[in-house]
């Protein structure tokens, strides 16, 4: 997948695709181009970010269909995805709208393990002068399809249950350094005792419309569905403070988790400002069997401005410093503050 890009919204629509005439590999008839293009410009026009400029949006969309003119006996498949690609490029995304080039792509997505691609230790029970704080890792998942979650949750689980003093630590340090990107819903219900019914994180449409990000319910019905009925080792770091690392890699997926986290009062984020694909995406698979990537809202902190760009951390970690130190800083952080550890209050 496109540099591990994040499918942050899975309002994945799946069509069966069109079988067109003999051809070589990198052309498509007529008529199959003409679908694609059709319901490429469809799903932008009703669904995506606008454009940043009408003007450009108009002329890319002029360009697109310009080459469907006429009788062709066939279309360049590749001239086809690279005008498709300049129509999204005009919409105001940081360049997060993408093209997936055909069925080979989304298989990759749809059969992709993610039980074979953790790292070694998503978990790990620090000493800090106050207690011992368990870091957890979530890995990023390229499956874009919900058939991750039940692998991914079996991992977690197993993982939490062969670690060392877990059940000694007294407070939590989520790192978010290793999500660059991918299928946001299986570490977010993995995380999602972490949430309170106050979280207010937002997705924001296109026309400013904001509706809550998290819903507690859903992400249970989730997590129920896959037959998981183990206790959440991280339900016992439901109240108070609560710590997250983000790296200059921490993008799209990783940073709605962000997002999602920051919704909550309680969090203090350590490390450096994320990659800044902070907008939200669903997948579209395309007459031809191609997938669309299209980008259809913001996030925002309850009333606060939408998010552009990349998401500064609360404490700022020195340019020389190593991700030991900023896992370090904030495992020191959370024990200093957590009742568990140590009764004081937030410094």
């Amino acid at each position: 997948m496109h540099r591990t890009c994040g499918i942050a919204v899975l309002a994945a629509m799946f069509f069966t695709p069109a079988v067109g005439a003999e051809a070589p590999a990198n052309t498509l008839s007529v008529s199959l181009a003409r679908d694609v293009a059709s319901k490429t410009i469809a799903l932008v026009e009703s669904r995506g970010l606008y454009p940043r400029q009408q003007a450009e949006y108009e002329r890319a969309r002029m360009a697109l269909l310009a080459i469907l003119e006429g009788q062709p006996p066939d279309i360049d498949q590749t001239e086809l995805y690279t005008r498709i690609t300049g129509l999204l490029a005009t919409l105001d995304t940081n360049g997060h709208s993408f093209l997936i080039p055909e069925r080979h792509a989304l298989t990759t997505l749809r059969t992709q393990s993610t039980s074979g691609d953790l790292p070694p230790a998503t978990f790990q029970v620090l000493q800090t002068n106050q207690g011992k704080v368990l870091r957890w890792t979530p890995p990023p998942v390229v499956n874009s399809t919900m058939t991750a979650l039940g692998p991914y949750l079996t991992r977690f689980h197993d993982e939490a249950g062969t670690t060392p003093d877990i059940a000694d630590a007294c407070a939590l340090v989520v790192d978010l350094s290793e999500q660059t990107g991918g299928n946001a819903w299986p570490p977010l219900v993995a995380m999602s005792p972490l949430f309170s019914g106050t979280n207010n994180a937002m997705w924001v449409d296109r026309d400013g419309k904001r509706t809550a990000l998290l819903n507690r319910a859903g992400l249970e019905e989730m997590r129920h569905r896959t037959g998981e009925g183990r206790a959440n080792p991280l339900r016992r770091f439901d109240k108070g403070p609560l710590a997250v690392v983000t790296d200059k890699r921490t993008s799209s997926a990783g940073e709605m988790l962000l997002i999602a986290l920051l919704g909550e009062a309680r969090v203090q984020t350590f490390g450096s400002t994320s990659s800044g694909m902070t907008t939200a995406n669903a997948t579209y698979l395309l007459p031809d069997g191609s997938t669309l990537v299209l980008t259809q809202s913001r996030y925002a902190i309850g009333d606060g401005p939408v998010i552009r760009g990349g998401i500064e951390p609360m404490r700022q970690i020195h340019p020389g410093d190593s991700s030991v130190d900023r896992v370090a800083s904030a495992a020191e952080w959370v024990a200093a503050n957590s009742a568990s550890c140590r009764p004081t209050g937030y410094k």
